[in-house]
């Protein structure tokens, strides 16, 4: 609403400024002083519509003054009362400050008095107790009261500090005599009493570490000695003793021995001689003593109850931190060794290590060197076995048994050496198994293959002798490995990587190289045999009654003059009789197999003939004497053959009669291949259905051994056979074909 007022009074004012400009000044000065007048009245006449609030409003004001001056005042007067207040408490404060500090300069001067009267009290029973422990424990409770400053500036305690600080030293330099002592001669009792001591003037930690430090520091001068080829085994003891208190000892004794001195020597081996001597020395004896004394003070601690120093999950393990030390000194002590004494430790590691491990077992284990220790020594030791072993090699082109003596003999020293470290073992082993691979490949390559070195029908020939030579060697070899591994048997045991297995396990190339020159000759006899057996189809007779039954048949005793001959003068002459037993009982199986299948396909045959079949059965476990002495040994195949004596002599019903399945002795086709046999000439065999030849049919049998597979082929035949009846229009069957029929059935199932 009052905007609109204000817009219509502008609107007006605008309009009337509008309307004056068209007016002269005159008529304007009358219109403003008109307007004026009306303003004036117009405000007289407001001062006197709202007299009584402006009237009211005045009243106010001057109340409002009134009050204001009195708050003036009130504020003037507890500003002056906090003025009067101020002054009191800065008194006071200032008298209890006064006060207070003349307190405390009482109570520090009384402090002192005290400090200084206790003092004198533990200095005069210091002075009149003659146990060094229980000094040891008024020396715990002196020990703030001699580091107090203060005390330091009191002039009549000077002379009772300093005898408090004499004592203490020489308790100190005693008590170290008595630990250094008491861990020599292995009293505990001692040892513990000065560890209390220590602990009483807390340097306890410190003492231990003075003591690992000596111990550490001995030791690095027992091994510049060492290395200097000082004979230091032989040296006075009790000049030499181990103790950080034996300055004097230890001075007299670096005179004499002289870390670094050059070595008296007069030859390369005077050196090494006393080298390992000393180097032994050292670590199994010396260093011994310094683990024994070691194993005591831990013990001594865990009495006095100082677990930090004891518990092996403290950083403060007492026996961890003398071995980290010691192996930290022999590690630095062959790094930064000369060239002759870094090449002597190389070559002569495995001293080395036998002088660590005895020192391992002497300790019960409780101290073990890192593995990573001596590894840098490893690689001129196994260089010096590669050497070694490969200098019995060298030059020779072809390997006897002399060379393979030599080769041993320096193998099982090394390795003999070399057993007391499981992973110093394994290298060298491989390293001797890479030398075995270069013999067996040298006498590999003067294997002579081929036509010439396979014949059997004739004596051995020149390439045939040096492959038995060759073969007798391998196996030469192979034994000679077997008997170093036997006799280092016990060493073997002692360690725990596979390096016998290793070995054991690299004579299979030898087995390889023997058995590649062997199955040549295998090869070769196993096809004479075959066409020896496959002659029995020609064995004139075997259908006629008029044959006699005694007797073997003409290819049986070929076969057994062939055997025997080719044996003896092929076979025998190896030396690896365990290869050639194998070969004997895989090539009496293979013969078997091949007979049995030539006898029940053979037909047709007469009741004699069946008979001198029966006798051939015999001989031919004969004829396998010289492959197999003892044929039970072959197992299936063996009682196969004396079944098959009984087979081919019964009539058709009786063999229908046999088993099937896979508890059967016999084979269901064998079985069936039998049946054929005494079956008219309608009923063809097999192979005579597939227009195969006898050696055919031998080698589709060889190249499938599924059961089912060979009952396919028999079920051609028969199937062909109804066939043929059906379409000549025969109204009986072969008095065989049902029973082969029922019996193919049963012999089906069996396999389902």
């Amino acid at each position: 609403m009052t905007l609109t007022k204000q817009q219509d009074k502008a609107t007006s004012d605008d309009d009337y400024t509008s309307e004056m400009s068209h007016l002269t000044i005159g008529v304007q000065i009358q219109e403003l002083s008109k307007r004026l007048q009306n303003t004036t009245e117009e405000l007289h006449q407001q001062v006197r519509d709202k007299h009584g609030a402006l009237l009211q409003q005045a009243t106010h004001a001057g109340r409002f003054d009134a009050a204001l001056n009195t708050l003036t005042e009130d504020v003037q007067c507890v500003r002056a009362t906090g003025h009067r207040l101020k002054s009191q408490v800065d008194t006071q404060y200032q008298l209890v400050e006064n006060q207070t500090q003349v307190l405390g300069r009482l109570h520090e001067v009384s402090h002192l008095l005290r400090s200084a009267g206790t003092l004198l009290t533990l200095t005069a029973k210091l002075k009149n107790t003659k146990d060094v422990l229980r000094q040891a424990e008024l020396h715990f409770e002196l020990g703030q009261l001699i580091e107090d400053k203060e005390l330091k500036d009191i002039e009549f305690i000077q002379e009772e500090r300093a005898y408090v600080i004499s004592s203490g030293q020489k308790i100190r330099n005693l008590t170290q005599m008595q630990l250094v002592t008491g861990l020599q001669e292995r009293n505990q009792t001692q040892v513990v009493n000065a560890l209390k001591i220590f602990m009483n003037f807390n340097t306890l930690e410190k003492s231990l570490d003075n003591l690992l430090t000596t111990f550490i520091s001995d030791m690095e001068q027992s091994l510049k000695e060492c290395f200097a080829g000082t004979d230091i085994s032989v040296l006075n003891k009790a000049d030499a003793m181990r103790s950080p208190t034996h300055g004097t000892s230890n001075a007299a004794k670096s005179s004499s021995r002289g870390p670094g001195k050059a070595p008296q020597l007069t030859t390369t081996q005077n050196f090494r001689a006393k080298f390992w001597k000393s180097l032994h020395w050292l670590l199994y004896d010396e260093l011994y003593e310094s683990c024994t004394q070691i194993k005591l003070l831990k013990t001594a601690l865990e009495q006095i109850n100082q677990f930090g120093y004891t518990s092996e999950s403290s950083e403060q393990y007492i026996p961890q931190r003398f071995w980290q030390r010691v192996q930290q000194l022999l590690r630095k002590s062959f790094d930064e060794c000369s060239q002759h004494v870094n090449q002597t430790l190389q070559e002569g590691l495995s001293k080395l290590l036998t002088s660590a491990r005895g020192l391992e077992q002497r300790l019960n284990n409780e101290f073990q060197f890192d593995n990573e220790l001596f590894a840098p020594l490893e690689v001129g030791y196994v260089s010096k076995c590669a050497a070694n072993m490969k200098a019995c090699l060298a030059g020779v082109e072809l390997p006897g048994n002399e060379t393979v003596d030599n080769f041993i003999r320096v193998a099982s020293t090394e390795l003999s050496a070399a057993l007391i470290d499981s992973r110093l073992s394994t290298a060298i082993a491989s390293v001797f198994i890479v030398c075995g691979k270069e013999l067996c490949t040298k006498l590999e390559a003067q294997i002579k293959l081929g036509a010439d070195s396979k014949q059997v029908v004739d004596m051995p020939n020149l390439q045939q002798q040096q492959n038995t030579q060759l073969a007798n060697v391998l196996y030469y070899y192979k034994d000679s490995v077997r008997r170093m591994l036997r006799d280092l048997q016990l060493q073997f045991e002692k360690t725990t990587g596979g390096a016998s297995g290793s070995i054991a396990r690299s004579l299979e190339q030898a087995d390889l190289l023997i058995g590649t020159i062997l199955q040549q000759i295998m090869e070769s006899i196993i096809t004479t045999i075959s066409i020896i057996i496959l002659s029995m189809h020609r064995e004139p007779g075997l259908n006629t009654d008029r044959l006699s039954t005694t007797g073997p048949s003409m290819y049986m005793k070929e076969l057994q003059e062939f055997v025997s001959r080719s044996w003896s003068h092929h076979i025998e002459l190896f030396d690896d009789k365990e290869l050639t037993s194998k070969c004997g009982q895989e090539l009496a199986k293979r013969c078997i197999e091949l007979f049995i299948h030539n006898l029940c396909i053979l037909r047709p045959l007469s009741g004699a003939g069946r008979q001198r079949l029966k006798q051939d059965c015999q001989h031919m476990e004969q004829a396998l004497k010289p492959l197999c002495p003892n044929l039970a040994e072959l197992g299936k195949p063996s009682r196969l053959l004396r079944a098959m004596s009984l087979l081919i002599v019964q009539s058709a019903q009786e063999l229908v009669k046999q088993t099937v399945g896979s508890d059967s002795l016999v084979p269901s086709y064998i079985v069936l291949l039998l049946l054929f046999g005494h079956a008219g000439a309608e009923l063809q065999s097999p192979h005579t259905t597939a227009n195969w030849s006898n050696e055919r049919l031998i080698e589709w049998l060889d190249g499938h051994t599924a059961e089912r597979e060979k009952l396919e082929l028999i079920s051609g035949a028969l199937q062909r056979y109804r066939d043929n009846a059906r379409r000549k229009n025969i109204q009986q069957y072969d008095e065989v074909y049902p029973m082969m029929v029922d019996y193919f059935e049963q012999a089906l199932k069996a396999i389902a």
